[in-house]
């Protein structure tokens, strides 16, 4: 496994692990509200930003899984060639998209720490936080799409569209489900 996939891996967890901390607090806010008539001040505000923070990181990690959608009718159909160029071409899209949200996130930031912005909550949480976390999961969606771009281009340097397809091939139903599962080693071995 690559540097980058390991540490987009602990990084999803971790994305992964507050959401589950997130359930476990809307289901106590739901008894605690229907049981005692008294509600946890904030916790839909902390459910919106491991929202907004998990889905920055997940972006990341769909590029070093390979599991962004793709509509690959075509591809099947299309020479090793043309896939390879496709797929460079998927991945110089997927960096100015990145490129382009982690703009806007910065813009955002910006402004919430020019202007000292909290949340309009009981919480009143510095917006900085949660966006400063928000656009660390963007940086690290720039530079995976940057880094499988570079791979890309050097391996159609050296012809070998093979490696480029590898590299980014989009990954079958039953590879999705090994990877999830916890089974790398097979879904790597299986292909469509």
């Amino acid at each position: 496994m690559r540097l980058e996939e390991r540490f987009m891996r602990y990084v999803a967890l971790l994305a992964g692990y507050a959401l589950l901390l997130q359930a476990i607090l809307t289901a106590v806010e739901i008894v605690s509200r229907k049981l005692f008539n008294h509600s946890l001040q904030g916790v839909d505000e902390l459910g919106g930003y491991v929202l907004a923070i998990s889905a920055s990181v997940g972006f990341g990690y769909a590029v070093v899984t390979h599991a962004h959608t793709r509509v690959d009718f075509a591809l099947k159909h299309a020479t090793m060639a043309l896939r390879s160029v496709l797929h460079l071409l998927a991945s110089l899209v997927l960096l100015v998209v990145s490129s382009g949200m982690l703009w806007f996130a910065v813009r955002s930031l910006r402004a919430s720490i020019r202007l000292g912005s909290t949340a309009t909550t009981p919480l009143q949480t510095p917006l900085w936080i949660p966006q400063g976390v928000w656009v660390f999961g963007m940086v690290m969606f720039v530079l995976v799409s940057l880094v499988t771009l570079l791979r890309c281009v050097a391996r159609l340097r050296h012809g070998d569209h093979e490696g480029v397809e590898a590299l980014l091939q989009a990954q079958s139903s039953e590879q999705q489900e090994l990877l999830s599962a916890g089974f790398e080693g097979e879904a790597q071995g299986r292909t469509d």
